[in-house]
């Protein structure tokens, strides 16, 4: 029968050299943990090499074969065992075990002595792994060990697998013959409750004879009386019993804990249990987590790991988590089993390291050591990242090993859109990591976006390096951290309920655990012991909500009085059918409601339904809450959703811009029919009409035209003798690099930005002087996201270089670096350079179907006024000059 030592606890501890253990150990440290925890503490990166000492004393007893097993250390591992060396390990993450029968000296105090190295001293052929946001590499025995003593033959390992339809445990048993003698054993397992230890089987019994040294696995298959299936919702475990004995005695006893379930993919869903499911969650990068300052010894802390993994996830609404580059200490998959956590269980190859026997070697390790796990759900090889050996040849030989869960990135894809953010608001092409937004609509296998939400906040409430240009981005050059801190709850809300709309299978904001220090920080303020949540886990208790709605609309601007007719969607990730009250309406800046309508829904398990309803907006202007709330079939309030809305008052045109005089060159007239709806002369473009012109307004794209190059010695004389010259996203149409001349002299560069993964159009634009006068009645909350286009763009992914130094007037994009709005001077007059999309946007006509649809937007509406104001405000002397010098253009053609 195996007899059991576990050799956790206070250890000593010295660094050194490689060659020779150190005379005398003056720190002490607690395995399993980290150097940098060691009593006292020293400069840990100082030293290539650690080595730690311990002592044990064996109770008398029959055995006669003894094994040393370390779970896991890291980086490199050689053993001695009462100064005979045992042998050494290059794997990091995975299990090792050394038969040291040779070694121990009889029954009394027996020494130990390990020495770690660190990631420098590793191999060239080792499979560590990169991961090129982490801050350390500590070294350190960061796992549980154990010695052990057993007869022959004994149980090496166990693997159970669950097969539910016919309710029976298929169990494989590795023996191996520890003698140089043929044996003839008998293997018999059976099945227990593991909580209340009632048996659910009989026993089942298969003889076996070993060849002399021989490894050889029995299949037994048990039959398990009233199966209970494991879920997140109800983690009912059993615990496999297995022994081999000789002639009735029993030379070997090994426990294995399972779980009755099965995950698997269908077309494109996941489903557990035969059920389809979707994962909600987040990540846990467990190896950052290691380098946080504050982490102390709480990894290895039981309590605080189910408090982490288990009791708050829950309680937010999280069914699962990818344990993200590398693999944790092992009793978080234990404390997962137990309460019933999902997990995506991840190498730490953020780019491939090693050979590939020794890749082969450790992948194998890595699925002995965990295959019993009922929480893990889903292999994970690679993080961002493509090899064809790991995903070709080895990753189908582990499928042979463990044809019970599926692998990501060769039966479906993770994608990482960080869209609204780092990126646009919505993408329809490949961005970074991630396809297009239809593309993954429209998958045949399913959907995993498990890195978005490209805004991290460290522990004081700060932006981490990786936010450099991205929060200036969408909240401007200066905000408080209170604005951060609501920005990051914000974006989850958005998209989160974006990709529930889509019926994305599994969604992930990163990150729920790291180092709160790092570059993605955390989801936790300091002291990390407290497990104080930030705002955002609030917000994913809400867009999380299994039963929830949510509002599609991207339009932040409406007319007083407006009629808008959108969708609301109600969601329902369960496995029942759904029923519930939808309410919707306006609501104040207060959350009162200005109005509200209800409506019933009954919602199938595991599905969405589409509602469209009409919203009306309220007489005044302000900011208010186009909001919906779902209750569920007890009345309680499941979720909500809710949407900004700036209502804008009607357009006021003042005298002074009706007495102006606009020229308009375009191809559309949407241009000259809104200004003439709101009183403004504005006739065609011709020499004549310029020469009664006090500006002339050029449609997107009609400066690279023939006929407005045709015209260009008027033009350019026009605006020298103090006339306006108003480009409207004169980039409009450039695929590539292309210059023109906007007036003679002055040229513009327009180049289309490639921005594989960083950048993009942009949806936000601030102005550099809020007090002027194109920004009048313009707030700096109405110049983000604009109506309709996709994602509400407003800025194409272009860049547009003027000739000459500009007076910039809006920018945009990362860092702010892209003007959207310029000024230039020129003579008497200036030429504008606005960027903004007002294309589709100014028609007083119906606004057109469709959600990306361009429609009607008063703000855009209120910009071209006063764009055109600002064009008027000049003297009356610069006016009657470039009168008669326009006028003298026209009597020479």
């Amino acid at each position: 029968m195996r007899q059991t030592i576990s050799l956790n606890g206070t250890w000593e501890l010295e660094p050194g050299g490689e060659k020779e253990s150190p005379k005398k150990f003056t720190h002490e440290v607690p395995v399993p943990s980290l150097v940098d925890l060691a009593k006292p503490s020293y400069d840990w990166k100082a030293s290539d090499y650690h080595w730690y000492r311990t002592t044990f004393t064996l109770p008398k007893g029959k055995n006669k074969h003894a094994f040393l097993k370390l779970d896991q250390c890291m980086y490199g591992t050689k053993v001695w065992l009462n100064g005979a060396e045992v042998g050494e390990s290059i794997s990091c993450y995975t299990s090792q075990e050394y038969r040291v029968d040779h070694c121990i000296k009889g029954s009394g105090t027996q020494e130990l002595v390990i020495r770690i190295g660190s990631k420098k001293t590793l191999p060239p052929e080792s499979a560590v792994g990169n991961d090129y946001e982490r801050v350390d590499f500590i070294p350190g025995i960061w796992g549980d060990v154990s010695f052990f003593s057993c007869g022959n033959p004994r149980i090496v390992r166990v693997q159970v697998i669950p097969r539910l339809e016919s309710a029976v445990a298929e169990v494989h048993i590795m023996l191996e013959n520890l003698s140089g003698q043929a044996v003839q054993a008998t293997v018999a397992g059976k099945v227990i409750e593991k909580k209340s230890r009632r048996q659910s089987s009989g026993d089942i019994e298969k003889g076996i004879a070993l060849s002399p040294s021989e490894r050889a696995t029995v299949r037994l298959t048990i039959p398990i009386k009233d199966v209970h299936v494991w879920s997140p919702e109800s983690p009912f475990l059993y615990e496999l019993q297995a022994r081999v004995s000789v002639k009735d005695a029993v030379t070997d006893s090994f426990s294995a804990s399972f779980g009755m379930r099965e995950f698997t993919i269908n077309g494109k869903g996941f489903y557990l249990n035969g059920k389809k499911i979707f994962l909600r969650g987040s990540n846990i990068a467990f190896h950052r987590f290691l380098t946080d300052t504050e982490r102390a010894d709480l990894p290895w802390n039981r309590e605080w790991i189910k408090r982490v993994l288990i009791d708050i996830p829950k309680s937010h609404g999280f069914n699962f988590f990818r344990n993200h580059l590398g693999q944790m200490y092992n009793a978080w998959y234990d404390i997962a089993d137990e309460h019933g956590i999902l997990l995506q269980n991840e190498w730490h190859f953020w780019g491939t390291t090693g050979t590939k026997a020794q890749q082969q070697k450790e992948f194998i390790e890595w699925l002995q050591d965990n295959w019993n796990h009922p929480s893990i759900v889903i292999w994970d090889p690679l993080n961002e990242c493509e090899d064809e050996i790991v995903q070709k040849e080895i990753v189908p030989e582990m499928k042979q090993l463990d044809p019970t869960r599926p692998w990501e990135s060769v039966d479906f894809v993770e994608e990482h859109p960080y869209i609204y953010s780092l990126g646009p608001v919505l993408n329809e092409r490949k961005f970074g990591y991630t396809r297009a937004l239809q593309e993954i609509e429209r998958s045949p296998v399913p959907t995993m976006l498990n890195e978005f939400v490209w805004w991290w906040v460290d522990r004081d409430g700060n932006p981490t390096k990786l936010m450099n240009e991205v929060s200036e981005r969408w909240l401007g050059p200066s905000h408080t951290k209170e604005q951060l801190l609501a920005h990051q709850s914000f974006l989850a809300q958005e998209l989160i309920e974006q990709f529930r709309r889509m019926g994305v299978d599994a969604v992930q904001p990163f990150v729920y655990l790291s180092n709160n220090e790092g570059p993605t920080a955390h989801w936790f303020w300091s002291p990390l012991s407290e497990l104080k949540p930030k705002p955002i886990l609030a917000t994913l208790k809400n867009a999380f909500a299994p039963f929830g709605v949510s509002i599609e609309l991207w339009d932040r601007h409406f007319r007083c009085n407006e009629r808008r007719g959108i969708d609301i969607v109600v969601l329902n990730d369960g496995q029942t059918e759904q029923r519930g009250l939808v309410e919707f309406g306006i609501v104040d800046q207060t959350g009162k409601w200005l109005s509200k309508e209800s409506t019933g829904v009954t919602v199938p398990p595991a599905s969405l339904k589409r509602m469209s309803v009409e919203i009306f907006f309220p007489a005044e202007p302000g900011t208010y809450r186009v909001q919906a709330e779902l209750k569920n079939a007890e009345g309680r309030l499941s979720n909500y959703s809710e949407k900004i809305a700036h209502v804008l008052p009607k357009l006021d045109v003042q005298p002074p811009l009706r007495e102006l005089a606009v020229a308009v060159l375009e191809a559309n007239g949407e241009i000259g029919s809104f200004l003439s709806a709101c009183g403004v002369p504005s006739p065609r473009f011709n020499a004549s009409v310029l020469a009664q012109s006090q500006a002339l307004v050029v449609g997107h794209g009609e400066v690279m035209r023939q006929h407005y190059q045709e015209h260009l010695k008027e033009i350019t004389r026009f605006v020298k003798s103090g006339g306006a010259l108003v480009l409207i996203e004169p980039e409009f149409g450039v695929t590539g690099t292309q210059q023109i001349t906007a007036v003679e002299g002055l040229d513009l560069t327009l180049e289309h930005r490639e921005d594989k993964d960083r950048g993009g159009y942009d949806s936000c634009v601030f102005a550099t002087e809020q007090t002027h006068t194109i920004w009048q009645q313009i707030d700096v909350e109405h110049l983000k996201i604009f109506n309709g286009g996709y994602g509400g763009e407003i800025v194409s992914q272009h860049n547009v270089a003027p000739s000459v130094d500009p007076v910039v007037h809006a920018r945009c994009g990362l860092g702010l670096k892209i003007p959207a709005v310029m000024e230039l001077p020129f003579g008497e007059g200036k030429v504008i350079v606005s960027r903004l999309q007002v294309r589709n946007r100014l028609s007083l006509s119906e606004s057109p179907a469709g959600l990306y649809a361009r429609r009607l937007d008063p703000v855009l509406q209120r910009y071209m006024l006063n764009l055109l104001r600002y064009c008027g405000m000049r003297s009356e002397k610069s006016f009657l000059k470039s009168t008669t010098n326009a006028n003298t253009i026209a009597a020479t053609r």
